[in-house]
């Protein structure tokens, strides 16, 4: 028993000694794993934490009221627009509902007057529901989400964007009361359909002061913050429903209201009363200031973090994100038209009036109505610079008068058969398929072609001339990989059906687009197959962050092959000389136009897509609701690129010169063949033709080996020494590249950074690794010294903007000035003019000095600015009319 007593002594002894061991393992377990983290990341980190302190010193009260108009300016620095604040009526925090200020902090931040800014135990809280419940739990604080929101303007889910967040917040508490931060995001929280605020938000969706607004109101606001999308009131009205009452709950809980206003409140409905606010911000009445407020709220967007998409699984995945597009969408014009933004765009009013007067011209004699009192047919318009994908004119209906639809960026309708150069012979002539090669027209499908039967065997460039959509099925058809789509999705065409529908149809053009998507595409060839983004815009400046959110670098993407291109251009220049598009024919561009023609089932709509070297024009002809067009009807699209076109070639002073031609074809009449004698041939053809050749050519790789081998015979290296060193160069030139660099202030690190990578390339022997190395090095030293440059210039832009303001405000002071003279000295002016009729009218003997001070008057208002007109006096005397 006694030693069975003392087993169990021992037994626990040991046991007591082990746990100091394995606490201890535990303890260093958890330093290595800091450490490593910090090796990792302690740089960004502290770059972040730095960035953080410099956003919040320069923050003042004033960053969080209304914002300065957003301004439009044309491409020669004219002001086209300037938009008017959007919803966001700022109220200070006393006239603030006391129940929204109160109940806000109840539902969304119950610590707020607690914390600084951060609050640690919430992030707990958050951390351990997701992780123990399965749920995810809000741990931001107001602060937090004023500063995300208003500040960064960055809904991005990444450590660095949630450091910086916490760092300012915290910064921001120490700047401003609770209840001006309070104030502040009353004021600047985002509520949905444009509306930033509450009290903007009452008036927009209850039509009433926010100060009048019953509990249940009060509540569908307070629970829209946390999801505008999601508990939107007038797409979501039941989850709002839902919302409201748990706020309602949450409110009496906290003891805001009784429990029988509770239960009173809770039955009652939303009781909407949307207020559509009226704002100078209508851009309908301008086609391309349209087209240019609509590329400003999309880039807006991607700089919040919104990824466009173009490709979707399911027609569900394809909904939720035309969902969340939209609510995004509105998000960021709301932003926009709230201010704070210059525009600058690439628009010449001139083209684009011209543009528009020669569309109007060519359907003027159609002025039929269809049932909602618009024009028919309707017609859109496209015209790109093939040069810089530049939109150069955008007409989006045939008039604006009670239209406000912009059919070239919204009037998706099927594109018929111009959709074959994209879907079906682009690809097939990068699969090897030249213009004469042979096809054969016969049936395939359920496809029929325009015409009665099939025309037997024929050439691709035939087929297209005469639109045969049997042909160009079948070409689908061969593409199984269905490059097509990925093609498509390249260019953005926003309304592809999902994969799960892919289709050798669409090469009939069964999908919907626009004509700038299908101008865009087009233009794609012009380039060699790279295809750029269609845009009017030149740059966004945010004028309060003192930061460009874009600037338009004409970034290009490849689509198709250079051969594969050309060889569609110039199978599209049949088209116009001998096919169906001879209509569109440009008198003053003889040889060198290109284009395709296209009309959907039932001939309801009619395409055209032309272009020449400089530019590509799509029109569309139809009715807004869908019916057969006349034979005269369909024709209108080429008729109206004819005349575009030939405006076009006389006012870009065009050259009568072909697309340009790859060194790889060779053109001989209609027939194209690709040159494959640069292509690279292999070690036997080499072996084979020129023995001679491949021993000169064995004996340089033996001394590129020997030279590469230089680190053994002279230095007397071990490979493993060697490559040791190597790595090191390696090693520093990629963390030099981990940390790009953001600021001017990091310019002496970076610069250190690279002087010790030169001297780590110092020590390498292998002089190919040698030289390589110095490339990379020298590649970094040219981007550092092009980002220092950037910085200056981004600089002496902030200096030029500043000029350009004080320069404003001096003529604004100069042009008052010179008004309030002309308005000083019209009486005078008037007050002369009747003592010269007088005169004149008596015949006194003075009228000639009277008439001389008039015109002194007259001649020193005009020096002002002020206009008058030069005076006719007429003195009827009793024997004849005297004129003075």
């Amino acid at each position: 028993m006694r030693k069975r007593k003392t087993g169990l002594r021992e037994q626990v002894v040991r046991k007591r000694r082990k746990w100091p061991w394995i606490l201890l393992t535990f303890i260093l377990l958890i330093f290595l794993s800091v450490g490593l983290f910090w090796m990792k990341y302690g740089y960004e980190i502290r770059n972040t934490i730095a960035d953080g302190y410099s956003y919040s010193q320069g923050l003042k009260a004033s960053d969080f009221h209304p914002k300065n108009s957003t301004v439009i300016y044309d491409r020669n620095g004219k002001m086209l627009k300037k938009l008017s604040q959007s919803s966001s009526n700022y109220t200070p925090i006393k006239q603030i509902n006391p129940k929204i200020r109160k109940g806000l902090v109840d539902v969304e931040d119950q610590r707020f007057y607690i914390h600084h800014g951060v609050d640690m135990y919430s992030i707990m809280r958050s951390i351990g529901a997701k992780l123990l419940r399965r749920r995810t739990e809000g741990g931001s604080t107001l602060t937090q989400q004023l500063v995300k929101n208003v500040i960064l303007q960055d809904q991005s889910q990444n450590l660095t964007r949630k450091l910086k967040e916490m760092v300012i917040a915290q910064q921001l508490e120490k700047k401003f009361s609770k209840q001006q931060i309070l104030e502040f995001y009353i004021n600047n929280v985002y509520m949905g359909h444009g509306s930033y605020g509450f009290s903007s938000a009452a008036d927009y969706y209850f039509s009433q002061d926010q100060k009048d607004l019953s509990i249940d109101k009060l509540a569908v606001l307070v629970g829209i913050p946390n999801n505008p999308v999601y508990y939107d009131p007038v797409s979501a009205p039941k989850r709002t429903l839902k919302r409201r009452n748990m706020i309602l709950y949450i409110f009496h809980q906290r003891g805001l209201i009784s429990k029988k206003t509770y239960q009173t409140a809770r039955k009652r409905p939303l009781g909407l009363k949307i207020n559509e606010k009226k704002y100078d911000n209508d851009v309908s009445s301008n086609y391309a200031v349209n087209y240019a407020v609509f590329n400003a709220t999309e880039e807006l967007m991607k700089s919040s973090g919104f990824t466009m998409q173009y490709t979707f699984n399911n027609s569900k995945e394809r909904s939720d994100y035309n969902t969340r597009y939209q609510q995004e969408f509105e998000r960021a014009r709301g932003e926009l038209l709230d201010g704070g933004y210059t525009i600058r765009t690439t628009i010449d009013m001139t083209v684009q009036n011209q543009i528009e007067n020669l569309v109007n011209k060519t359907y003027k004699s159609y002025t039929g109505r269809d049932v909602h009192g618009k024009l028919t047919p309707q017609v859109s318009s496209t015209v790109i610079d093939n040069k810089t994908g530049n939109v150069i004119a955008i007409v989006g209906g045939r008039t604006t008068q009670g239209d406000q639809v912009n059919r070239a960026i919204n009037g998706y309708r099927q594109p018929g058969s111009t959709a074959k150069p994209l879907v079906a012979y682009a690809p097939a002539f990068e699969r090897g398929y030249l213009p004469q090669s042979t096809v054969i027209d016969s049936a395939v499908g359920n496809v029929h072609n325009w015409y009665s039967g099939y025309t037997g065997r024929t050439t691709v460039r035939h087929a297209l001339e005469n639109s045969i959509n049997t042909i160009a099925y079948k070409l689908a058809l061969q593409d199984t990989d269905y490059s097509f789509y990925n093609d498509l999705a390249k260019m953005e065409f926003a309304r592809l059906r999902p994969s799960e529908d892919k289709n050798a149809i669409a090469a009939l053009g069964t999908f919907s687009t626009t004509t700038t998507e299908m101008a865009s595409a087009y233009s794609s060839f012009s380039r060699g197959g790279k295809f750029i983004h269609p845009s009017n815009l030149n740059s966004i400046y945010d004028n309060d962050n003192k930061r460009y959110i874009y600037q338009n670098t004409h970034m290009t993407k490849k689509v198709y092959t250079k051969n594969a291109s050309y060889m569609m251009l110039n199978t599209m220049q049949s088209v116009i000389s001998d096919g169906l598009g001879k209509d569109a024919a440009l008198d003053n561009y003889k040889y060198y136009t290109a284009g395709k023609t296209g009309t959907s089932d039932d001939t309801k709509d009619s395409y055209f897509v032309g272009m020449t070297p400089d530019f590509t024009i799509a029109n569309w002809t139809g009715n807004d609701v869908p019916s057969s067009l006349t034979g005269t009807e369909q024709t209108l699209s080429m008729q109206t690129f004819k005349n575009e076109g030939q405006y076009l070639v006389d006012q870009m002073k065009e050259s009568n010169t072909d697309f340009k031609k790859p060194k790889t074809i060779t053109v001989s009449g209609n027939n194209l063949s690709v040159n494959t004698s640069n292509e690279k041939p292999s070690v036997q053809d080499i072996i084979d033709n020129d023995f001679s050749k491949y021993v000169t050519t064995q004996k340089q790789k033996n001394s590129s080996r020997l030279y590469n081998l230089d680190y053994r015979i002279i230095y007397h290296l071990t490979k493993k020494e060697e490559f040791k060193r190597e790595n090191k160069v390696q090693t520093a030139i990629n963390d030099y590249n981990d940390t790009p660099i953001t600021e001017e202030s990091q310019y002496n690190k970076k610069l250190s950074a690279l002087q010790k990578i030169r001297y780590l390339n110092a020590n390498v022997k292998r002089q190919s690794a040698k030289i390589e190395f110095n490339q990379q090095i020298l590649k970094l030293q040219k981007e550092l010294n092009l980002s220092q440059a950037t910085f200056q210039a981004a600089k002496d832009n902030k200096k030029i903007s500043k000029y350009e303001s004080e320069k404003a405000t001096i003529e604004s002071q100069r042009e008052q000035k010179r008004q309030a003279m002309v308005d000083k000295l019209m009486p005078q002016y008037n007050s002369q003019l009747q003592k010269v009729k007088d005169a004149y009218k008596n015949d006194d003997s003075d009228k000639a000095d009277q008439k001389q001070k008039l015109i002194d008057i007259m001649n020193e208002i005009r020096s002002y600015g002020g206009t008058v007109d030069d005076v006719k006096i007429n003195v009827e005397t009793s024997s004849d009319n005297d004129s003075n």
